[in-house]
């Protein structure tokens, strides 16, 4: 089979020519149809995320069919159209126990992290990893719920618990903040789109965001002006950057809560103790999401009220032109690696 394979940091993927997996037992191997490309890839790329072990097939939202299973797996079978969790927990810890799993203490590693990915024709892992994609979503759009559309729904369901009738805001509207706007919209909140680019802003409106705002000098005043002057129920941020958070905190409503699921190492966030504890502010992280979540939203995209937005396709030997295009800003929504 032919793998993209990341040899060593900041350098290009490497194409390769592997045996087909087969599968230990307690695992099955799928047949990738489609893998999603997400900005966490880049930063595994250039090594900004401990814990990578090189050599690795990198790729963690791939979505395929099973062609192969080990003796008495249960729960799937040949044929079956699945997603794959990129998280391999132990499942007996005080996290897995808890429905927490991402937050496995004994975690056997992650998809395109620590273990093969899904930047190949084939793919093998625990069969407990694999949720049934059903007939009624595609494999592309599929690909993106393990991550893309799963991580938005944890945190603005799981983790800020974003209720009907909420305001929310989300700013960025890239891979995963794109989602959250569909997810929140779903979840009978109104919500204000936030980003940099006048193309991402469009197409939140587009998603059903009910209000889109430049990021700039006015732009916290623009927010309240659609949500009031003591701000939103919820913000969601998904930039991660020191002076983005620093203003996205700004935008809570007393009583509120900034759910942070952006992150870049180095960056910091710098708060006045005195308005978190007088408006009782809730800030949080939300990190990646759980299996349940991977059915929930599957769930959700089989009845219509969220669509996973893929807007590029590219080939397997074409992921490095593909992680170029995403580093410079110019896919909007996801793309998808198609083998």
């Amino acid at each position: 089979m032919r793998a993209m394979v990341l040899r060593e940091y900041n350098a290009p993927l490497v194409l390769e020519n592997r045996p087909v997996p087969h599968p230990g037992p307690g695992e099955a191997v799928i047949r990738v149809r489609a893998c999603g490309l997400c900005g966490t890839d880049l930063k595994i790329a250039s090594g900004r995320i401990g814990g990578t072990r090189l050599p690795v097939v990198m790729g963690h939202e791939p979505a395929g069919e099973v062609v192969a299973v080990s003796a008495g797996v249960r729960g799937v079978e040949i044929g079956d159209r699945v997603v794959a969790h990129l998280y391999l927990t132990c499942g007996q810890c005080e996290y897995c126990r808890s429905a927490r799993e991402t937050l496995c203490q004994h975690l056997a590693g992650r998809l395109g992290f620590q273990v093969d990915g899904g930047f190949a024709e084939y793919l093998c892992l625990p069969a407990e990893c694999l949720l049934q994609l059903g007939e009624s979503v595609g494999f592309e759009e599929g690909a993106l719920l393990g991550d893309a559309v799963g991580t938005a729904f944890h945190a603005l369901h799981r983790r800020a618990r974003l209720a009907p009738g909420d305001t929310a805001v989300i700013v960025g509207v890239g891979g995963v903040g794109i989602h959250a706007v569909q997810v929140a919209r779903a979840m009978g909140a109104r919500t204000v789109a936030v980003d940099v680019a006048p193309d991402r802003l469009e197409m939140a409106l587009r998603c059903g965001a009910d209000a889109a705002v430049a990021f700039g000098d006015r732009f916290e005043a623009e927010v309240k002006g659609h949500l009031g002057d003591q701000g939103a129920h919820v913000v969601f941020d998904s930039v991660g950057k020191s002076e983005v958070l620093e203003a996205a905190v700004r935008l809570v409503r007393p009583g509120g809560c900034l759910v942070a699921v952006g992150y870049h190492p180095g960056e910091f966030l710098e708060l006045d103790p005195t308005r978190v504890v007088l408006d009782e502010l809730s800030i949080i992280g939300s990190r990646a999401c759980t299996r349940e979540d991977v059915r929930a939203v599957i769930r959700l995209v089989a009845r219509g009220l969220v669509r996973p937005v893929v807007t590029r396709r590219f080939a397997l030997e074409a992921v490095n032109e593909a992680m170029t295009e995403l580093a410079a800003n110019r896919i909007p929504g996801r793309a998808v690696v198609v083998p």
